[in-house]
């Protein structure tokens, strides 16, 4: 059973990103490893950085690979479900990351400064917070996620198997931007869904806002 995850960010980034209404929810304050993982900046092929693994910890021995970086073009993912198209990138078991879905027709300009370069922690989801609703900290890593409208299943885009749930992240996180007053949304004030293939090392990505 993969364990839950939530990602914990330092104090300056959390402030940025806590909604008013939720600054005492306990998912912001949870114990976490000592281990830090680099969050935001940009790797190669000018791929925004979402996380990265340069070894893969324990909780995520599931993932069939020895290093992992999690990013995408935020214009392209922005204009991904506008089209119709799950935004898509292939991996390597050395880390690397190349993007698979071609022809995303930009209609709607979008802002695609890298986040904020900061270091990350991770912490065991409390049992009591595995249903945990849509609010508080829903930046999350593993076992389900929190969805803002209906579950959405994916399937890789290569095998059309079914994917698993890997990733979470909320609107509000600092980007680049100050034209955009430095932070990054998903569609409406939305959340971010990334999913893997362990067959084809595929990870895909949606979008859901209210």
């Amino acid at each position: 059973m993969k364990k839950s995850k939530h990602i914990i960010f330092n104090k300056d980034i959390q402030s940025k990103i806590v909604k008013s209404q939720s600054s005492k929810h306990q998912t912001w304050n949870i114990n976490t490893d000592a281990q830090t993982f680099k969050f935001g900046g940009k790797v190669a092929n000018e791929i925004n950085l979402l996380i990265e693994f340069d070894v893969v910890p324990s909780y995520l021995s599931w993932l069939n690979v020895d290093k992992l970086q999690l990013g995408m073009d935020f214009e392209l993912f922005f204009n991904s479900l506008l089209n119709n198209k799950i935004l898509s990138y292939e991996h390597s078991k050395g880390g690397s990351i190349n993007l698979l879905t071609n022809n995303i027709e930009i209609t709607v300009p979008y802002s695609n400064y890298p986040l904020k370069e900061t270091e990350i922690r991770i912490a065991d989801t409390p049992t009591v917070l595995y249903s945990q609703e849509w609010e508080g900290n829903t930046n999350k890593l593993n076992s389900t996620p929190i969805w803002v409208q209906e579950e959405e299943i994916l399937t890789c885009p290569k095998c059309q198997n079914r994917m698993e749930f890997l990733i979470q992240l909320t609107s509000g996180l600092p980007d680049l931007n100050e034209k955009n007053n430095f932070e990054i949304m998903f569609g409406n004030d939305g959340e971010l869904y990334g999913f893997w293939c362990n067959k084809d090392l595929i990870s895909s990505y949606i979008w859901q806002s209210t």
